[in-house]
């Protein structure tokens, strides 16, 4: 490491360039007489595979991902799950599925009720349909002429809608617009993209933001904490590409590094459990037990059909075609999700607790045409942690996401596998499927027994700086951290509990809030 001390003054540092702090930085831009530096650790968004929606399968896991991976989990048959986040401008937006779901309006009253006043279903709407430009046109529910575009696929493949088909044949309501009044049912989803190509948030709000004179993009700078002063947060050290170490001064520091690095990134700034902070010498700035739990995951059991040839519906899908339709952006599979549903397993559920997430792939890699169905639990009680693994902040944190240790869980993830397999036995959709890789087993056993082998992470990590009141709490309601005057954390992990869906949109929403809230204070 070079030891160069470079010094400079922002009226805001915003720490990572991911969903929420690209919309903060671009938000809090917007007044020319306040100068903002967004510090991003990883690249500019320029590899080639980010616009095109298939090219998901080239970035995970890849340079442009922190890549990280739970502790050994004990209700997954001791498996270490990977969790993608990305590391670059755009964060996961950069490099996801192009999943455009809002949740459910119970989820926001609950956050509201729970502590985090001003953010309600009713009052998050507006920040919503600002984010937004829905091709619906504008209404009660939707936005126009917003950064970010929201469309179905271009091109519905023929198993999509066979996929939606079965579902109402099963009972389920056609939702024709998951981002409207009601989430259950089956139908198309909506996704962030315009003209066939990914919408991320540095394409949406950085880019028309960069030629603005009060507005400094850094990328590789890799944040290695918060400097503070008598409880007060006074700037940010970092590493650049170089390895030269930099600080750069401000009485205003927002972390949007996400739902691990932020938890992470507080930790490292010797605010966090003042126990484990000792642990690893570093000082106690704010004793904040919090900081670090509550941490929550959408977990994925999945089922997977091959598909069959010689259906009308499936003319174009030869083996040839399915390939070249993968390279295609203009093809039936650029959009790899398309379709989607929402039910509830659960009795007396309130809303749905199950997501079903189709996906124009066979996800166990056999290089054959296949239709996967990702079966989410939407609302988990299990409850993880993120640790330091050491004082370096080069080194992801340590994981462990306790996945399904609550009974509930692997109750409605059962049910969610059971009420999928059902769905699949249409006569509809069995017409252009096999008989799926999973076995339509129904005695709890052999299910629970798939889920422990099989169940991945749709990296939804959230809830490691809750909002709240209460001393448990890491953030107030106005996102500002309890204890450390100039500090706001903007991200999904100020999440009190996961909203049922991808959080994708809910994190541009906090973002959207977060700046106003910001630049209002």
């Amino acid at each position: 490491m070079t030891d160069v001390y470079a010094t400079d003054d922002f009226d805001h540092i915003v720490v990572g360039g991911g969903a929420a702090g690209s919309v903060v930085a671009a938000r809090l831009s917007e007044n020319p007489d306040r100068r903002v530096l967004l510090l991003e650790a990883g690249p500019a968004d320029a590899d080639p595979n980010i616009p095109a929606p298939h090219g998901v399968f080239q970035l995970l896991r890849g340079p442009l991902d922190w890549s990280y991976t739970t502790t050994p989990q004990p209700h997954l048959d001791n498996r270490e799950i990977p969790i993608s986040g990305g590391r670059l401008l755009g964060g996961g937006g950069s490099i996801n599925y192009q999943a455009w779901f809002r949740g459910h309006r119970l989820d926001y009253d609950t956050w509201s009720e729970r502590g985090m006043k001003g953010w309600s279903w009713d009052e998050v709407l507006p920040a919503f349909r600002r984010g937004e430009d829905h091709e619906l046109g504008a209404s009660h529910w939707h936005g126009t002429g917003g950064p970010i575009r929201v469309t179905t696929a271009q091109d519905i493949s023929p198993l999509s809608l066979a996929f939606i088909a079965a579902g109402v044949d099963h009972g389920l309501p056609l939702n024709r617009d998951f981002t409207g009044a009601n989430l259950d049912g089956v139908g198309l989803m909506y996704g962030n993209l315009s003209d066939g190509e990914r919408v991320s948030a540095a394409r949406a709000y950085l880019r028309p933001a960069t030629n603005r004179s009060n507005l400094e993009v850094r990328t590789g700078a890799l944040v290695r904490r918060v400097i503070t002063d008598r409880g007060r947060a006074v700037g940010v050290e970092y590493l650049d590409d170089s390895g030269a170490l930099t600080t750069v001064h401000s009485d205003s520091v927002v972390l949007s590094a996400g739902g691990i690095r932020s938890a992470q990134l507080l930790m490292l700034s010797g605010i966090g459990p003042a126990d484990h902070l000792r642990e690893h010498d570093i000082d106690v700035v704010a004793d904040l037990p919090g900081v670090g739990d509550n941490l929550q995951d959408h977990l994925s059991a999945m089922v997977i059909w091959p598909v069959t040839h010689g259906s009308t519906w499936l003319d174009a899908y030869t083996p040839e075609n399915f390939t070249r339709y993968e390279r295609e952006r203009s093809g039936p599979l650029a959009s790899v999700g398309q379709a989607a549903g929402f039910l509830r397993v659960g009795r007396d559920a309130p809303a749905p607790d199950i997501q079903l997430m189709p996906m124009l792939i066979d996800l166990s890699g056999s290089g054959q045409p296949g239709f996967t169905c990702l079966v989410t639990l939407l609302t988990p009680e299990s409850r993880g942690t993120v640790r330091l693994r050491s004082a370096d902040a080069a080194l992801n944190p340590l994981v462990d996401m306790r996945y399904l240790e609550s009974e509930k869980d692997r109750r409605t993830l059962i049910d969610g596998l059971r009420a999928t397999l059902a769905l699949g036995e249409s006569p509809i959709f069995r017409s252009v499927t096999g008989e799926p890789i999973l076995p339509g087993a129904t005695d709890d056993a052999a299910l629970e027994q798939a889920v422990r082998a099989t169940a991945i992470s749709i990296n939804h990590p959230a809830g490691t700086c809750r909002a709240g009141v209460d001393d448990a709490s890491v953030v107030d309601p106005a996102l500002r951290v309890h204890g450390v005057t100039g500090l706001h954390v903007v991200d999904s992990s100020v999440m009190p509990t996961l909203p049922r869906g991808n959080i994708h949109a809910p994190s541009i929403m906090i973002g959207e809030r977060g700046a106003q809230l910001i630049a209002d204070a």
